[in-house]
């Protein structure tokens, strides 16, 4: 593999200024990723801040990741976590089918990276984290993926599974349907040396597990054995017990949390910038689980309650709730991140785009619970460049900087360049010409008479539809005599731009392994992809 790094502009200007004008934004942070410092500073903060009991801690991630068939690394640094000095690097992602989209593997090759690099700095040992975000009922956020098929079209390829309602990805059972999706996926792709037995691991992973959450974290601990990530599931019963008191804390101060994240929403505003989230003020911004589906939790004047009708409580019911049942409670996006910081002592976390956006609105709720924000540092932002790709992006003149906007431009120079009749100079002059020769004649066939001079102009501008009809056809005649051409685009687009977005944001990893095997997980992990802030371009 050979890296190339390129400069690129992001849809969101507040992810822009992170990455490459952070003081801008540093009022939003606790700590700049690029200082080296702000390490050296979250790790004092937890030192001073971090309480939860460590040992217990372990071995409830000990016995998880141990029903995974983790790697002996994994095991080796949970171990490691038990010594008082010992931090953690982690990032997460929601239990997407096959891993979801390529940039959750981008998120655990960067936190595996960065935490190796600062055990190597400061001699402590920093451990790589992911955590599942089991809670999460979203399920058509997870429920399929893109590939390029074997005609090198994209096609979405979707679980057939209709939970029913808001239920947690942890709560839905693997059924007959995770089969079916495997056995699509297979069917939709090229055949190749290691697919066979990577859909029958695929498979075997799949019966052992009794959710689909458990099944997206048996993938993730298989693929990165030899990299130590020990995987986090805040649906693991004895985790929420460790969350208690924090749950009690969050629904106490349900109102200041939102008066804070209001006040960090105008903060985001007058960088020009609208926010990633704004709730209703009277969400608590908990969920509650009723009858298994996970709901909102609203503020109804004195008491609780979600919507439709389904439970109403007091302060002090939902209070006892927490203290004794705390698997009945979950935190939403504004919230998880504090949950999180308190059952780990986590010296940064490993945030694509869209997260950045969301932590520039919790700053000071974290401080509302006596936390700090821990270091937000940007995941690596790759793109998968195959050979017959990247040659025929370099004998184009394509730049991934120019996205598929620059895509769509250089086809059309090289269109006109093969273009030997001049198709819009040929039409362009007959249309004025016919425009110009059919007025005159309207004005000797009219006269003064207005009636039919409106008659003219009508009868004008259906001629000179038919004539943009013509030319479009003939456009297209000429595109498909350009058939080696556009195919080539087309294939550039599919793999580089697919639906006019990211490769990393659409394509699935699995096409990749199947291709080149899993070793191309630690391919990837040994190029240096924490060296800037730059778009990653690897050359396979």
């Amino acid at each position: 593999m050979r890296l190339e790094s390129a400069a690129v502009q992001y849809k969101s200007p507040l992810v822009n200024m992170y990455l490459n004008d952070f003081p801008r934004v540093a009022h939003l942070f606790e700590h700049d990723p690029r200082n080296p410092g702000s390490f050296s500073d979250r790790y004092d903060i937890i030192m001073r801040d971090y309480h939860t009991d460590r040992k217990t801690l372990v071995r409830i991630l000990t016995e998880y990741n141990e029903t995974l068939q983790c790697g002996d690394l994994t095991r080796q640094n949970l171990r490691k976590l038990e010594a008082s000095d010992a931090t953690v690097v982690i990032t997460g992602q929601q239990a997407g089918v096959f891993t979801g989209p390529l940039y959750t593997i981008y998120k655990a090759i960067t936190a595996v990276q960065l935490a190796a690099e600062l055990t190597a700095r400061t001699g402590r040992n920093v451990i790589p984290m992911f955590w599942v975000a089991a809670e999460d009922h979203d399920f058509a956020e997870v429920d399929h993926i893109y590939v390029v098929n074997r005609e090198k079209n994209i096609e979405r390829i979707r679980l057939e599974h209709d939970p029913g309602g808001k239920y947690s990805v942890g709560h839905i059972p693997v059924t007959e349907a995770v089969f079916d999706l495997i056995r699509r996926l297979e069917e939709n792709t090229n055949p190749s040396e290691w697919k066979g037995k990577i859909l029958d691991k695929v498979s075997e992973m799949a019966r052992n597990s009794a959710n689909l959450a458990e099944w997206f974290a048996r993938i993730m601990a298989w693929l990165f054995k030899d990299h130590g990530l020990v995987m986090v599931n805040p649906l693991l019963r004895e985790l929420r017990r460790l969350w208690s008191g924090t749950f009690e804390e969050f629904l106490s101060k349900s109102a200041p949390v939102s008066e804070k994240l209001s006040a960090a929403a105008g903060l985001v505003r007058d960088l020009g910038v609208e926010p990633q989230v704004e709730k209703n003020k009277a969400n608590v911004n908990m969920f509650i689980y009723v009858n298994g589906e996970r709901l909102p939790l609203f503020r109804l004047g004195e008491s609780f309650g979600v919507r439709g009708g389904s439970g109403e409580w007091t302060l002090e019911e939902l209070l006892a709730a927490a203290g004794e049942t705390p698997d009945l409670f979950s935190p939403n996006v504004v919230l998880r991140p504090v949950a999180q910081d308190a059952l780990l002592p986590i010296t940064a976390y490993i945030a694509g785009p869209g997260e950045i956006s969301y932590y520039a609105l919790y700053r000071d709720i974290y401080r509302l619970f006596n936390q700090r924000m821990p270091v937000i540092y940007p995941r690596a932002n790759i793109s998968l460049l195959e050979p017959g790709i990247a040659r025929n992006m370099k004998e184009y003149g394509i730049v991934l900087a120019e996205g598929i906007d620059g895509l769509h431009r250089k086809l059309q120079i090289q269109l006109e360049d093969r273009d030997v009749i001049g198709i819009d100079t040929m039409f362009d002059a007959y249309v004025a010409e016919v425009e110009q020769s059919y007025r005159n004649f309207i004005l000797k066939a009219a006269g003064t008479d207005k009636e039919l001079t409106r008659h003219g102009e009508e009868s004008l501008g259906k001629l000179i539809y038919q004539l943009e009809y013509f030319r479009k056809k003939t456009r297209q005649c000429h595109r498909k005599s350009c058939d080696t051409l556009v195919s080539r685009f087309n294939n550039i687009e599919n793999q580089v731009f697919p639906r006019n977005n990211w490769q990393e944001r659409v394509h699935n990893i699995f096409p990749f392994l199947f291709k080149y095997g899993t070793d191309f997980i630690n391919e990837l992990a040994r190029l240096p992809l924490l060296d800037n802030n730059d778009h990653k371009l690897v050359h396979i």
